[in-house]
């Protein structure tokens, strides 16, 4: 199971999470402050990626919103910084930078050279073993408190896709599951539909 790792100084804060885990060969993410070390993706992952990736790619093509695949940062809960970007001392903020499977971000002042600031649109995650605890969990929670309008949970094992739409209150409005033969469409943009039954029988 994908756990938070031991930490000396809990719960982290962005700043210290990059001076911790920055240089280490293994990838982390940062949930509210807790470490979690990230799976290596295996060949079914790095397929349905690949696969998703030239899907979102094709229909964002000259449109305002741009999509994103991992490894990107995503910063939520940062540390509050002044006018002048210097860190408000004696405020910590309990830091989470998380690098989703994909995702499309829709307000450019968002993208900065270092990654997402504040929350996707869209997001997906393709779980493992691992990563299911995770990404049905802490991640799930954050994703729909910090404003991501959309959330997909695909899970190779099962084959299934999860599709979860937020509300703006950061609730959960509505809940659909799907399978790998199936043709999902997404609830935000209109004439985004994904035939994973191309997936099946092209990239397996």
């Amino acid at each position: 199971m994908n756990q938070p790792i031991y930490q000396k100084i809990v719960p982290l804060t962005v700043e210290e999470f990059y001076a911790i885990y920055s240089d280490k060969d293994e990838r982390y993410e940062l949930i509210d402050g807790i470490a979690y070390m990230m799976a290596s993706p295996n060949t079914e992952h790095q397929s349905l990626s690949m696969f998703l990736s030239s899907e979102l790619m094709n229909f964002f093509k000259g449109k305002k919103c741009r999509p994103f695949a991992a490894p990107y940062d995503v910063f939520l809960n940062e540390s509050p910084k002044d006018k002048n970007g210097k860190l408000i001392k004696n405020k910590r903020v309990k830091g989470t930078v998380v690098q989703p499977d994909l995702m499309v971000i829709c307000d450019k002042d968002k993208i900065k050279p270092d990654g997402c600031h504040g929350a996707p649109d869209f997001v997906i995650e393709i779980m493992s073993i691992s990563t299911k605890d995770k990404d049905k969990g802490p991640k799930l929670f954050k994703y729909f408190k910090t404003g991501v309008k959309e959330y997909w949970i695909i899970d190779p094992d099962e084959e299934t896709i999860s599709v979860l739409k937020f509300n703006s209150e950061g609730k959960k409005a509505e809940i659909e599951v799907f399978h790998f033969n199936d043709k999902v469409k997404s609830h935000i943009f209109d004439g985004l539909e994904i035939d994973f039954a191309d997936f099946s029988s092209k990239w397996l």
